[in-house]
């Protein structure tokens, strides 16, 4: 069968009645498209129409299929067809029909169904919506689908010809076109500004690298980075004036969001500054201050207040530790007491999981699951507290 040379007779038998496309797409119930492909080449008619198609035209189904005249024009079609022909093409074009009516159901409600629940599936993406790139590309694949599926759909009820039809359609689609450009256009913006923050964190706006006993500044650290550290940094010394010798590392990679950090510092004592550096370390505590501005004299008045001390642990690390921080906001503090050699290794770590601890791995915890993003501000520490008012306040110095 060649389908061009069918629809082009099919052309021919149109012109010679002198009808419009459309015109014989209304007297056979389809669309003015259909006739279109049938008479370009790209469809065939479907069997159920081959009989009509045959006496509207006086042809033999059999010339339709064929694509050219079997007999002269003008010949009576009962002398082209006879009986056993028609009654055959009949049976096949309702056969044809009744399948295609059985298909049709089952494809119709498979769309209901499907449309449901990817509305349903969209919905529950965009509950507790949170910026992330993987899930918002998620959601537009999802809602692209839909669409798909709800056409497909419409197109298979015979809803979308009648829809197209209707004067406000194109004036719709064009307003929900620039709806949908808008919103993309805007998630867009956001995901370029999410995935530049990305990069500038993994990259880092500000690194810092420093070592040697030499270059620790303790006060100049707090100066820059207290409030990014998240710590006061009382475990460590303020200077290294009793430290005979050991060593310094402080490494900082400042992003927009969070500083991924690590300080850790070996330092070795004469026996007696030993042990006043861990007399020291035992009675560190922060008194926090749970206040409120009075409206009327306009002077802060102290609710409540707090001494958080330091917390003595000797099973956590390899070493006993006296620990400042223990994980809130992704943050520890602590100094280890080697009490054999009189040195004291004082560690600080902001966000470890992304820290490359390996060359330091007898100063931290055994595994680094161990240290894990979670709801890290009940984790333990000295220099913040919660008040039963829900209100959270930070530590001053004691004196």
């Amino acid at each position: 069968m060649d389908q061009v040379k069918t629809g082009k007779f099919l052309k021919e038998l149109r012109k010679a009645k002198g009808i419009t496309q459309q015109e014989l797409a209304d007297k056979l119930g389809v669309s003015g498209r259909s006739v279109s492909r049938w008479e370009t080449g790209n469809t065939m008619p479907d069997i159920s129409l081959l009989v009509d198609i045959a006496e509207y035209y006086d042809v033999d189904v059999r010339e339709i299929i064929e694509g050219e005249r079997i007999s002269e024009p003008g010949e009576v079609q009962s002398e082209m067809m006879d009986e056993d022909v028609r009654d055959v093409a009949t049976k096949m074009a309702d056969y044809a029909s009744s399948e295609k009516s059985k298909l049709l159901k089952f494809v119709r409600l498979i769309g209901i169904i499907g449309s449901i629940f990817l509305t349903i599936g969209i919905i529950l993406q965009c509950t507790g919506y949170e910026l992330n790139p993987a899930r918002f590309g998620a959601v537009i694949v999802s809602f692209i689908a839909l669409i798909a599926l709800v056409i497909v759909t419409l197109y298979v009820n015979g809803l979308l010809e009648k829809i197209i039809k209707k004067k406000g359609f194109a004036l719709a689609v064009k307003i929900s076109l620039i709806g949908l450009l808008v919103i993309a256009i805007k998630y867009i913006i956001i995901v370029c500004i999410t995935l530049g923050v990305i990069f500038l964190e993994l990259i880092g706006i500000e690194h810092v690298n420093k070592s040697g006993l030499e270059s620790y500044d303790k006060q100049a650290i707090l100066e820059k980075y207290e409030s990014d550290l998240n710590s006061g940094l009382e475990t460590f010394p303020d200077n290294t004036d009793k430290i005979l010798d050991g060593e310094y590392a402080f490494h900082l990679k400042y992003g927009i969001l969070d500083s991924d950090a690590y300080i850790i510092m070996k330092a070795h004592y004469s026996h007696e500054d030993y042990l006043q550096e861990e007399k020291r370390l035992s009675e560190i505590k922060c008194t926090i201050v749970n206040s409120r501005i009075n409206q009327l004299s306009k002077k802060e008045e102290i609710i409540d207040t707090v001494n958080s001390c330091i917390k003595y642990d000797n099973s956590m690390y390899k070493y006993p530790a006296y620990i400042a921080s223990d994980g809130y906001d992704d943050v520890y503090e602590y100094a280890l007491m080697d009490a054999e050699n009189d040195t004291i290794i004082y560690v600080f770590l902001s966000y470890p999981e992304y820290l490359n601890l390996s060359k330091y791995k007898d100063y931290t915890k055994p595994r680094k699951k161990d240290y894990k993003e979670n709801d890290s501000f009940n984790d333990f520490t000295i220099y913040y507290h919660t008040f039963d008012n829900g209100a959270t306040y930070n530590y001053y110095e004691e004196d």
